[in-house]
């Protein structure tokens, strides 16, 4: 029986490269404040909020981003905030 190669992480082919590219994508994401230990292949996992205290009718989506980030922490080790 043949394994499958399991496919290499989206967010490993941007920030575990070795070049140019790699270097401008890590310092992006530090200038955020995320340390480097962060970049160590882990999953990265990025959650949209289109809540607004313009916008009644998106109100229920004040609380998601917390609530799936901290899942996402226990899960992958790493969560990163963007406001």
């Amino acid at each position: 029986m043949v394994k499958k190669k399991t496919p290499a992480l989206r967010s490993q082919s941007w920030f575990g490269r070795q070049d140019i590219y790699g270097f401008i994508y890590r310092g992006w994401v530090k200038n955020r404040g995320v340390p480097q230990d962060q970049f160590d292949g882990r999953p990265v996992i990025g959650i949209c909020n289109t809540w607004s205290e313009l916008t009644p009718c998106n109100t229920h989506f004040a609380r998601s981003p917390s609530t799936c980030g901290t899942a996402c922490s226990r899960r992958a080790g790493s969560r990163w905030n963007s406001r």
